[in-house]
């Protein structure tokens, strides 16, 4: 018998579970021109990370590579678009212009799950669409 097993006779009966996300924002598409975007990336509304700003040409393209380890058990991803505030305007905030909510159940899985997912629109009024 080991010292260890002597120590914690449980031992051998425990699990470890560790969470990890891995994450790849890519592109978004259906959203105005001329303007450059960035998304937020909050696990159950705690902000943990944030894209670049890009503009938006013909694809609003990002590319980027995200890996959160450890994280706490999740109940949901959710990823928010925003398109920047305008520098010359001092007063000018970023825009929230929609976001993907997904259940953690959808991404749970020992395989890489890839798939486009629907963002909601946020109502926006005309005039900030087109400035």
């Amino acid at each position: 018998m080991s010292i260890r097993r002597t120590e914690n006779p449980l031992r051998d009966r425990m699990h470890r579970t560790e969470n990890s996300l891995e994450l790849w924002i890519l592109e978004a598409k259906g959203i105005p021109i001329k303007r450059k975007y960035y998304c937020e990336i909050c696990l159950d509304k705690t902000l943990y990370a944030r894209t670049s700003a890009k503009p938006r040409g013909d694809i609003c393209f990002w590319g980027e590579h995200f890996y959160f380890s450890p994280i706490p058990k999740l109940e949901n991803v959710c990823i928010n678009l925003y398109r920047e505030a305008d520098a010359k305007k001092k007063k000018d905030r970023s825009t929230l212009i929609g976001y993907v909510q997904i259940k953690i159940d959808q991404l749970t899985t020992r395989h890489p799950v890839e798939r486009w997912f629907v963002y909601f629109f946020i109502f926006l009024p005309l005039s900030l669409i087109k400035a």
